[in-house]
Order: structure tokens, then sequence, then C-alpha cells
């Protein structure tokens, strides 16, 4: 669960980033852009490209349709570039760009593997080329806050173009005022829901060098489990 909601916290990430460059790529294709979609987009990704680093607590409610079930829960996110560590559920996801450290505190053990290649439904890779391959960005509307104090967010849905893709729609709720995405919704194909509010937003904080890696040694009696050397096995036996 921890290793989905990480991946896609990064997709998110990796979406911003990237933003400006497809719609220069994909503007040939698709001749009808909405345009008070990208202006908001881009605003967005002006706004968190700026950052040094920000620090998130999100209300976290994810919604099973066919076990007709909703849970409950906090998660906490520090992201600085490429790296960033994620608390949910008695686990924590940690990287540094290079390695992803994933702990499990009640199973105390710590699992191991190399950050381009984490293996699951959707990695890292499979969620930057699924973004490349095409997203329709659409604006949904408004929602006022509290009108008095003129807080109103921006509602934008993205739908994949691909029928292949793990999500069927990604939709952002951003802050008109600050350009800060205060809540997201994903929906995989199978209609699980993952929602996700912002409840407390910090920005260039103080962090230590080491804070995006996983010390093995300062968590006592731990549970290896290193699945780098297996993954260069796999990646020579495919050469």
């Amino acid at each position: 669960m921890v290793m989905l909601i990480a991946k896609l916290w990064h997709f998110l990430v990796v979406l911003f980033r990237s933003l400006l460059w497809w719609f220069v790529a994909m503007t040939p294709i698709f001749a009808a852009i909405d345009e008070k979609a990208l202006e908001i987009l881009e605003k967005t990704s002006a706004y968190y490209q700026g950052l040094e680093n920000f620090s998130a607590i999100y209300n976290l409610t994810i919604k099973y349709p066919e076990e007709d079930m909703v849970r409950y829960d906090k998660m906490h996110i520090t992201a600085r570039g490429q790296q960033y560590r994620v608390s949910y559920d008695q686990k924590e996801t940690i990287t540094d760009g290079e390695t992803v450290w994933v702990y499990d505190k009640a199973l105390k053990e710590v699992t191991i593997s190399e950050y381009a290649k984490t293996d699951s439904d959707l990695n890292f890779a499979e969620l930057y080329n699924l973004y490349q391959q095409g997203y329709l960005f659409v604006y949904i509307g408004e929602r006022i806050v509290y009108k008095t104090k003129n807080i109103i967010r921006d509602i934008v849905q993205l739908t994949p173009i691909h029928e292949e893709s793990s999500f069927k729609s990604i939709t952002l709720e951003v802050d008109r005022a600050t350009s800060q995405i205060h809540r997201w919704e994903v929906v995989q194909n199978e209609e699980t829901r993952y929602i996700c509010t912002v409840c407390k937003f910090s920005v260039n904080i103080p962090l230590s060098d080491g804070y995006f890696t996983f010390d093995i040694g300062a968590h006592g009696d731990l549970e290896v489990i290193d699945l780098r050397e297996s993954e260069e096995e796999a990646d020579l036996d495919e050469v």
C-alpha cells in the first residue's frame, strides 16, 4: 500500500516538472487544448519547481468499491527534487534518488531496491513514460471554500489517452491564490479511489544530508531484504 501511494505521489511530481514539455510535444496532435487547465497547471508547475523542498501531512481516504469499505488514515510526505520520504500506516518509503528503502516497523524489516527498478503494478519509470505518452487535461470548475475570504480552488482532471493505463483519472484541486495542490484523487481502473487532502504544508525546511537515506544500524535488530543483487542478475540475463 505505502509503495503504491509513494508512486502516485512521484507521478504528480514528474507530471508538473514535465508539463510544459508535454504540451509542446503534443500540440500538433491535439489541436484543442483546454487553455484554462493549461494555465492552472503551468502556475502549479512553476510553484513546485521553485521550492527547495516541502513537507506535507495529508488526510488519506481509500475507497474500495468491491468491499464497499472506506479507510481513513494520515500520511506524511517530505520531498526534495527526486528525493522523498513517505510515512504511512507503520511503514516508511525513503529514496535518495538512487536507492529505495521500504521500512516496515511492525515486521521490523527493510526492503532495499534500486530507484528506477522498483517492481510493482506502477513503477516510477512506467509512471514517467505513461505521462509522456499523454494525458488529456480538462478544467472541471471551481470550488468556493470561503467566499468572504476569497478562498477558491480550481479543479482539473487528467485522463489517460491509452486504455492500458493503470489509472482511470487523476483529479487535482488547486488553490487559486497559492497554486498549491490542496487535494488530489486517483481513480484506478477497478474503481479504488485514493483521496489525499492537505492538512499541513511547510516549505523550504531545514533537512539533514542523510534525511533521504535509511540508517540500518540505527534500527537495531532488523531483517534486511536486499533486492539489488537479484535485479542486477536479472539485467545480466536479459543482455
